[in-house]
């Protein structure tokens, strides 16, 4: 996590909720360098009275009958820097506690009264509802953020689009009747045989100057990449499997060197109800799917202001999924 990133979801917090405590408390799990850490966030705060405090106690924060009592000890050693902040803290009638600890918050999230001390800048002496909030995994970001790495995974879907033409290249020229199931199942209406499709979307792809720039089409010019997603868009997880299976002869998967231990998420969740058998056909099914949710990805993240924010750790995750399975993909159709 930034702490630049973590500054802007409690800005949003504290703008949504211009009624929020006069203290708030924020649990961040920072693994290691959590001083480094703390500096960043004083850096990154600007005029926002934050104050970030190292847990170093260890029998803190474990019995959800003196959580409170905890949040008073925190508050007095933070003392200094609270007072620091104090002309902050009466601007925006209140206080940001940002713990960070080495481990997650095990206790529910908390809400009880507190009583300030006479030396807080806002509501001294006064007793307030103070709440800890658990941002580990909650700080927004939107579909655009560099956490989700379009640029690398629009390079590696180019990447992948030229992986499965040359393997689909190679079958038809070998073999021409192993491709005419796949091409009758993604070629648009009005085109002409697999060899002259072959030549087009090879054109496609050579016209592409900045792979990090590559966002495949359903509609215009469509590569492998941008036909095989709109098969996956229209056709149900139940019926993919008969285009993964023309996908598998396409690519004569059975020569190809698969790994069992690499399943992206998305492709379990979009399993079809039976299960598929054949293990070269159910790698082109999981390729369909996931190149399917990388194409998806990619789009969102160009309209990212069309759509709400989502948890970092979540687009960082999605996203490390679907491209370590897209480069062990392009690695093992690209051998020999």
């Amino acid at each position: 996590m930034q702490p630049e990133k973590l500054v802007e979801e409690i800005r949003r917090r504290w703008e949504r909720n211009p009624d929020m405590s006069e203290l708030s408390v924020f649990w961040v799990t920072v693994p290691s360098r959590r001083d480094e850490f703390a500096d960043m966030l004083r850096q990154a705060r600007g005029q926002w009275p934050l104050v970030p405090v190292i847990l170093r106690a260890s029998g803190l924060f474990r019995d959800p009958n003196a959580v409170m009592n905890d949040v008073t000890s925190i508050l007095h050693d933070a003392k200094q820097e609270i007072l620091y902040v104090a002309d902050c803290a009466r601007r925006f009638k209140g206080v940001g506690l940002v713990v960070l600890s080495r481990r997650g918050l095990r206790l529910a999230v908390t809400s009880s009264p507190l009583q300030l001390p006479e030396w807080f800048p806002v509501m001294a002496g006064k007793e307030v509802a103070a709440r800890i909030d658990d941002l580990t995994w909650s700080v927004h970001v939107k579909l655009s953020d560099g956490v989700v790495a379009g640029n690398e995974l629009r390079r590696m879907l180019y990447e992948l689009d030229l992986s499965i033409l040359a393997r689909v290249k190679e079958t038809q020229e070998s073999e021409d009747r192993e491709v005419q199931g796949l091409w009758e199942s993604i070629r648009r209406t009005g085109e002409d045989d697999i060899s002259h499709g072959i030549r087009e979307i090879s054109k496609t792809l050579d016209k592409i100057v900045n792979p990090t720039d590559f966002r495949p089409s359903t509609a215009i010019g469509p590569t492998m990449v941008g036909r095989l997603w709109y098969e996956a868009n229209r056709n149900s997880p139940d019926r993919l499997p008969r285009i993964a299976k023309q996908l598998a002869r396409a690519l004569r998967a059975d020569s190809l060197a698969l790994r069992g231990d690499l399943t992206p998420l998305t492709a379990v969740l979009g399993r079809p109800t039976s299960l598929i058998e054949d293990a070269g056909i159910e790698w082109c099914f999981h390729l369909i799917v996931t190149l399917r949710s990388a194409c998806q990805l990619v789009t969102a993240a160009a309209h990212a202001d069309q759509y709400p924010m989502f948890p970092e750790t979540l687009l960082r995750a999605v996203s490390l999924d679907l491209r370590r399975f897209i480069d062990d993909a392009i690695q093992i159709l690209e051998s020999r």
